[in-house]
């Protein structure tokens, strides 16, 4: 997560493990923290917290959804809870919103045992943690919290500290949630509001926007209740359910009336009843539009003849198909996105056509069956056109300044896998010159914006190499392949087993070791970004 990639950023911190039940959260993340020189002296095989958790650990930050998680990794699982694996004097900092009353029961828990306590739930979201500029209410004892200052530090901009011990951080995060969560209903009941009187949401939005009655809920997930095309879920409303509950039931046990508060989780929870669980919270909204009869969100357009996503592509069959982003088209998934490239993962199944897409970034093709392929590529305004296309293939496609809108018809007796990189921006490091390494070769280099390497290893082969650039990695051959990086005491080594097509974003690597344990010739494309 965003939290732990910012920890790799500061010079007071020295070894970072992340521990996630995806293990390809938790290999990527390990391989992060290699290039970052603040790896474990190992990658541990075995998913288990005590593997990541260990008696040498300082600090455990946890960054769970809700209580009953965080409880699970603290006290629960027999000995796999960090109540059994941490030594005294290390440090549990809670970053989740949970409420008042657990957190003071887990420090009182965790001070039995000698284990120092931190109360610091976050608020931000995932981009302002990868930043390392998150608000943070952090409470505790005063040497507790001195002890996670480089945390605190490296993770938030605003850095509040709370008094009266354990428990009053998560007690001003519930007061936080209070505003955030009355503000997100209050957005949606004032633009239902305006539909139902008539008026333009959208100029009403504005106007708000830009007067005393604004807020930051209400810029934010406004602009999501009028137009959420592609349907993002930036934060899930089952979280407001909880959280909003959370306030209830402490107002509640202070005997504190909250009846905006009380309102706006009705709402949420009517969301809930509605199927909008896992949508994003703006969609709150749907409460009052089922409720008023009217609709916030502005209807589309009439799709019209043209070469725009939404427009009507009039097929020579005299059918008509709405043209999508590719992205959005259902065979082609995205796999990476970051602001250097997106990759999409592309899967056609035998005799299957593709909708009508609509491809406006350079791109950068890789064919992955073997055998080859027969596909039938029908470009917006020619006819079909037949290709055969080879097992390792590598093309590039202009799309930027010619963008292209087609269909795509998998005539082959087997399933078409291909990855469609694109590239969006030249990154911050980049070489001049081709890389010039053991067993790798140049095969091809389009207009300044990409190179493409093969690295070739027979089974047993090694080879110590440095990718000075960013690039993006994707298997053509598969085997098992060990990476060791560093040297001496520092170095950190890991063995994992590389699939047919799998595909890594990479930033500059530099003195890694590559080995092919396993039994196959392994060969990987490395795409270098120019």
């Amino acid at each position: 997560g965003g939290i732990a990639r910012s920890l790799l950023h500061s010079p007071d911190i020295q070894e970072v493990r992340g521990f996630d039940l995806n293990p390809e959260a938790v290999s990527k993340f390990g391989e992060e923290a290699a290039a970052a020189g603040k790896a474990a002296d190992f990658l541990p095989a075995d998913l288990r917290l005590q593997c990541f958790v260990t008696e040498e650990t300082n600090v455990t930050v946890i960054v769970l959804v809700n209580e009953a998680q965080c409880n699970s990794v603290c006290f629960e699982n027999d000995c796999n809870n960090l109540e059994s694996i941490l030594n005294e004097g290390s440090c549990v900092m809670l970053c989740s919103t949970v409420t008042a009353m657990w957190s003071r029961s887990a420090f009182e828990r965790f001070a039995k045992k000698g284990i120092q306590f931190t109360d610091c739930p976050i608020s931000g979201g995932p981009v302002r943690a990868l930043a390392g500029e998150l608000s943070i209410m952090a409470s505790g004892e005063d040497k507790s919290l001195q002890y996670i200052q480089p945390l605190l530090k490296a993770m938030g901009e605003q850095i509040h500290i709370i008094p009266g011990g354990a428990g009053m951080g998560s007690t001003a995060k519930m007061v936080h949630q209070l505003l955030a969560g009355v503000h997100i209903v209050v957005a949606a009941e004032a633009l239902a509001l305006a539909a139902k009187a008539g008026l333009d949401v959208e100029q009403m939005y504005d106007i708000v926007s830009g007067a005393a009655g604004q807020s930051w809920m209400f810029c934010d997930r406004g602009k999501r209740m009028i137009s959420n095309p592609e349907n993002k879920v930036m934060s899930a409303l089952a979280i407001f359910i909880k959280d909003m509950d959370i306030v209830y039931s402490e107002a509640k046990r202070l005997q504190s009336p909250i009846p905006l508060a009380t309102a706006a989780l009705q709402q949420y929870i009517s969301g809930a009843s509605l199927g909008l669980t896992k949508a994003d919270d703006s969609q709150v909204v749907k409460v009052y539009e089922a409720l008023s009869g009217v609709s916030v969100q502005k209807p589309a357009a009439a799709p019209k003849e043209g070469d725009d996503v939404g427009d009507i592509w009039m097929l020579p069959d005299g059918r008509e198909e709405k043209i999508v982003e590719v992205g959005a088209e259902a065979r082609h998934n995205i796999i990476i996105s970051n602001e250097y490239t997106r990759v999409l993962q592309v899967k056609v199944d035998p005799n299957d056509t593709t909708a009508a897409h609509k491809r406006t970034e350079d791109s950068v093709y890789f064919y992955l069956v073997e055998g080859g392929l027969n596909i039938v590529n029908h470009a917006k305004g020619n006819d079909p056109v037949s290709d055969l296309v080879e097992f390792g293939e590598v093309s590039y496609g202009a799309h930027k300044y010619s963008p292209l809108v087609q269909k795509i018809t998998n005539k082959s007796d087997c399933a078409m896998l291909l990855i469609d990189a694109e590239v969006l921006k030249s990154p911050p490091v980049t070489s001049s010159a081709p890389l010039v390494a053991e067993s790798h070769d140049l095969i091809s280099k389009w207009h300044d914006r990409c190179r493409v390497y093969k690295l070739s290893l027979d089974p047993g082969a090694s080879i110590s190499v440095s990718y000075p650039f960013f690039y993006l990695s994707i298997v053509l051959k598969g085997s098992t392949i060990k990476t060791e990086m560093g040297n001496g005491g520092r170095s950190v080594a890991w063995e994992k087993i590389a699939e047919l097509g799998d595909s890594e974003w990479n930033s500059p690597t530099l003195g890694i070791t590559i080995t092919n344990t396993g039994n196959n010739v392994y060969e990987q494309f490395i795409a270098e970004w120019l």
